[in-house]
């Protein structure tokens, strides 16, 4: 029997050679793609090229990469602990070395006030010899005005000029004291050169007083008051007593001498700031003199010598 679906033999050659036999179906089916139109030709293709740019016309080029603007201003650098802090100030002495740690637990422990304790451990956190006569040492810093005593008993606190010895040295502070040392030496080795005495104007807020007293109703003698910090809360309290309702620096400084325990201004605000967080002062909104408050004149009635 014949059969209905005759084979029939297809050979393409070009590139490729292909030849198979194949159904009359299946070769009309060729011929009409080869005969057809070119877009059923190329659909069957491979997928089209991206198509070239014009002549002249200019290349695409990539967006440059942008780099962040990098901050040239540093932040404090922190430190990393007691030993750096005696390398960044350049401590020396037992005092100084006392000092920095102390203005190591204000920085970077936060630390309101501190204790000959905490400096102590911190000696041997700094892998440094405690001295042997700290007690003695301590006092030093503080009869030089770099560490002040605090409101509670133990307590203390570091002078403004003391704060920022890790960030700034000792070589300030050195040369300051040094100063005095050297004028005072000066003076003592000539009998025929006299030091004048400095003569400090009245401050106009006590031009019309003619008596400074030096006792108050219910408050203890100004010489009985232990604490430099109550010194200067008892000031105010007499300035407000004779009708200057607050103090500047300058003149807190005028009437603590005339009181006879002067407190320079370099440590005026380091002690207004121990009487400022108890609540005992504050200052004027307007000329940022310092004024008591009721708790602070309630505190002063308490002391006892």
């Amino acid at each position: 029997m014949t059969d209905i679906y005759p084979e029939v033999r297809l050979e393409l050659s070009g590139r490729i050679t292909f030849q198979q036999d194949i159904s009359v179906a299946q070769g009309a089916q060729v011929i009409s793609i080869l005969q057809g139109p070119p877009e059923l030709t190329q659909a069957a293709s491979s997928p089209e090229r991206p198509a070239l740019l014009p002549a002249g016309a200019p290349e695409a080029k990539e967006a440059p990469i942008e780099v962040p603007v990098r901050d040239e201003s540093h932040p404090r650098q922190s430190v990393e602990g007691p030993r750096q802090a005696l390398e960044l100030s350049g401590a020396r002495t037992n005092p100084e070395k006392m000092t920095a740690f102390a203005s190591y637990l204000l920085q970077e422990e936060e630390h309101d006030t501190f204790t000959q304790s905490d400096v102590r451990r911190l000696f041997q956190r700094a892998r440094e010899r405690i001295p042997t006569h700290f007690t003695r040492d301590f006092d030093r810093a503080v009869q030089v005005g770099w560490i002040h005593e605090g409101e509670a008993k133990g307590e203390f606190y570091l002078s403004q000029a003391a704060q920022n010895v890790i960030e700034n040295g000792f070589d300030s502070l050195r040369v300051r004291r040094g100063s005095k040392a050297a004028s005072a030496g000066s003076a003592s080795r000539g009998a025929a050169v006299r030091r004048k005495s400095r003569v400090v104007p009245v401050p106009d807020a006590f031009a019309d007083i003619d008596h400074i007293p030096t006792t108050l109703d219910e408050v203890i003698p100004y010489h009985r008051v232990k604490l430099k910090r109550d010194k200067l809360l008892w000031a105010v309290k007499l300035a407000k007593v004779l009708g200057v309702e607050a103090l500047q620096n300058t003149e807190a400084a005028w009437l603590t001498d005339k009181l006879g325990d002067a407190i320079p201004t370099r440590d005026m605000n380091g002690h207004f700031t121990g009487l400022r967080r108890q609540g005992f002062a504050n200052r004027s909104m307007g000329d940022n003199a310092m004024r008591i408050t009721e708790t602070g004149e309630e505190y002063l009635g308490s002391l006892s010598a």
